[in-house]
């Protein structure tokens, strides 16, 4: 038989228990990702329970003729938004006192997005779910409640619009039959509406998940798929089985695809189409769940048991409450990796907050007879009085009675300090230390990514004491090598035209220049080795072929790139310094301040660095630079070790994880300095 609408509104308590399911997997796979590495795809299954309940809500108050948008939106309202406004305040207190100013900053920004549901748009342009767990995002998890409250406001206006229109279409149609064909006819084409918005947005998921993965994780129309497929279940147009055993067999079914999806799906697979294979499993597990029958089924009997149920009536209060907690034990604690003590501590305070919340946010602000319009209006106020005073805080300087009182670590991060009266314009164009138009002194150039910064004041203090005119072409995220190479930067996408620029500079400017005697070359050498950033980004720099796609063998084709560059070089008469890559120590002015804002004892222990990991870490790329100005017979200078610590004499050597501040560009001018004459002692030797 084909169950009406009428039925499916009766409340399923397996359904809450299937909220638990998503939840826990969720929280469990934010404590420790490595037990459940797809638990993310917790919130994909919220995305289908959220399609079958409110789509069978909109389908069967229109049915009845008792739709309001103004009622609608406002018990949305009242179910969403009094829990998260709570939220924001708790969290905005936390981090004044726990958050550094540069990711207090982030949290205002994100704060202000999330108020008004918002907050996916901005993670889409700023941040990749999987890439800045600890760096400050205490509010990344609320992109999925943007998700939900676009799909809130869009979804009745499509059901309602089809409904009028097919509506309008039997009137047309003299008498067509009786009112009962009519209601069947409309839920078909529903149905059918619904799997043409599934086949749109999975092809447009899968197809911006290779060109821009951020869209495709964090926008509606790319989650609509999933809505779809719980809308098209609550329309009752699949003949369920009369057996309990088939119940049974689809239910468990449904269990062992949603477990498999939790297991076999890995962040690592960011930016894949795998990925979306993976969510469409979760999908339709979840779906399967649901439309088993909670009588018949044993796992639906099991996920409406007592505790699953009850989890499931507090999940969106958990899932609210997990990750900012998580996130500030971690600022407080300094735990990279959280240990059983502290996942314990996370779990019991989630839950307790998440009961209260339930019991004194949710369920008052559910049951308040306030009239719709007043509702709205109410909520649309706090919206603007949350967003105006978050910009506020995002905008105005609040760090000095935060910080002011500890003593900071100095911080001198401007970058090129060294007087030069040309400026390199947007890091495009080759651009002289000299007053001289044209000078037909000898030159040294350097050339590389955003880390041939670090050599600047070195080269530059070089180029004047030796009489040399100092030549210098940097691109962040740009390998600068000869040939037609071409790259997909997600760490420096705004720079890839830069990129082509430059290299074209470097074969003109730099190669074919007879004044040029030196070349110093200056990259990032693991991430273009491996692709991948030592902060954990999946597929951050890619080479690309002639047709746009991406080189398999990547670190092979950086290999012979550069060997090929550093022989056209020599064969043009260069001396060539290949200058290595500084040790990656993690956020030593995030780290530092975070203990002394909360004037704790124990800074140096939360602060220590590993210099035997981070060696261990990088000793692919160090040996293969090594090794290869070796056989190459060029010169390389290894800054690894004159950085025992990110830290001397009170003094931070770093402006990040993988840049120096001004204060580590002077510590290893003298250094680099010395290299610097041995290769042009030896290119004179040559000559």
């Amino acid at each position: 038989m084909i169950y009406p609408i009428s039925q499916r509104s009766q409340y399923r308590p397996d359904v809450d228990g299937l909220r638990a399911v998503a939840v826990l997997s969720v929280f469990l796979f934010h404590l420790q990702p490595s037990l459940l590495p797809g638990g993310f795809l917790g919130v994909d299954v919220f995305f289908v329970i959220s399609g079958y309940l409110i789509t069978g809500i909109i389908v069967r108050e229109n049915h009845l003729g008792t739709f309001s948008l103004s009622n609608f939106y406002g018990r949305r309202v009242k179910r969403i938004f009094p829990a998260l406004f709570v939220l924001l305040a708790l969290a905005s207190v936390f981090a004044t006192f726990l958050l550094t100013p540069e990711t207090y900053v982030r949290y205002m920004q994100s704060a202000r997005y999330a108020s008004g549901q918002l907050s996916n748009f901005l993670f889409a342009q700023k941040v990749g779910y999987f890439e800045e767990g600890f760096s400050g995002q205490p509010l990344l998890h609320t992109w999925s409640l943007g998700v939900e409250e676009q799909f809130y406001l869009v979804w009745p206006l499509l059901i309602y619009l089809v409904f009028r229109l097919s509506r309008s279409w039997f009137a047309a149609g003299a008498t067509m039959a009786h009112e009962g064909h009519s209601a069947g006819m409309m839920k078909r084409i529903m149905g059918g509406v619904l799997v043409l918005l599934f086949l749109a947005s999975y092809l447009l998921c899968q197809y911006l998940a290779g060109t821009n993965a951020n869209l495709s994780f964090y926008m509606f129309f790319t989650r609509a798929f999933e809505f779809s497929i719980g809308g098209f279940l609550c329309l009752g147009l699949i003949r369920q089985p009369e057996s309990s055993a088939a119940h049974t067999v689809i239910g468990i079914g449904g269990l062992v695809l949603l477990v498999t999806s939790f297991l076999a799906v890995r962040q690592e697979f960011f930016g894949n189409s795998f990925l979306r294979y993976g969510t469409l499993l979760a999908c339709f597990g979840t779906g399967m769940i649901i439309f088993s029958s909670p009588a018949q089924s044993i796992v639906n009997r099991l996920l409406a048991s007592r505790l699953p149920a009850a989890v499931g009536r507090i999940s969106y209060s958990l899932y609210l409450y997990h990750w900012p907690l998580l996130i500030f034990w971690k600022v407080y604690s300094g735990e990279d990796s959280l240990s059983f003590t502290s996942c314990l501590i996370i779990i019991t305070v989630a839950f307790v907050l998440s009961i209260l919340s339930y019991r004194y946010v949710e369920q008052p602000a559910r049951k308040t007879t306030l009239p719709d319009r007043w509702v709205l209006c109410s909520a649309l106020a706090v919206i603007f009085v949350f967003a105006v005073s978050f910009r506020l805080l995002e905008e105005e300087d609040t760090s000095e009675w935060r910080i002011s009182r500890y003593t900071k670590i100095e911080d001198d991060s401007q970058r090129y300090s060294l007087d030069c009266p040309r400026r390199p314009e947007k890091g495009m164009k080759v651009f002289n230390c000299s007053d001289e138009p044209k000078s037909s002194r000898p030159a040294i150039a350097l050339v590389g990514d955003s880390h041939s910064g670090h050599y600047f004041p070195a080269v530059a203090e070089w180029a004047r004491q030796n009489n040399y005119e100092l030549k210098f072409l940097g691109v962040p995220g740009c390998p600068i090598l000869v040939g037609d190479v071409r790259i997909k930067s997600f760490i420096a996408e705004e720079h890839a035209g830069q990129c082509e620029k430059a290299l074209s500079t470097f074969a003109r400017g730099i190669i074919a220049n007879p004044n040029v005697e030196v070349v110093v070359i200056a990259q990032r050498f693991d991430l273009f080795l491996d692709g991948i950033s030592y902060e954990g980004e999946n597929s951050v720099i890619r080479f690309l072929d002639p047709d746009g796609e991406p080189i398999l063998q990547h670190s092979e084709y950086f290999q012979e790139r550069l060997q090929e560059t550093v022989l056209t070089l020599k064969e043009n008469g260069k001396g060539v310094v290949l200058a290595g890559q500084v040790p990656l120590f993690r956020q030593v002015k995030e780290c530092d301040w975070r203990p002394r804002l909360m004037n704790r004892q124990d800074w140096q222990r939360v602060c220590s660095y590993d210099h035997d990991f981070i060696e261990t870490w990088q000793h692919q790329s160090r040996s293969f630079i090594q090794g290869f100005a070796r056989d190459n017979q060029v010169f390389y200078f290894d800054p690894f070790p004159h950085f025992e610590e990110p830290v001397i004499g009170g003094l931070n050597l770093y402006r990040d994880v993988d840049h120096l501040s001004n204060r580590g560009e002077l510590h290893i001018a003298p250094f680099v300095a010395e290299e610097l004459d041995r290769a042009r002692l030896n290119r004179s030797n040559q000559n």
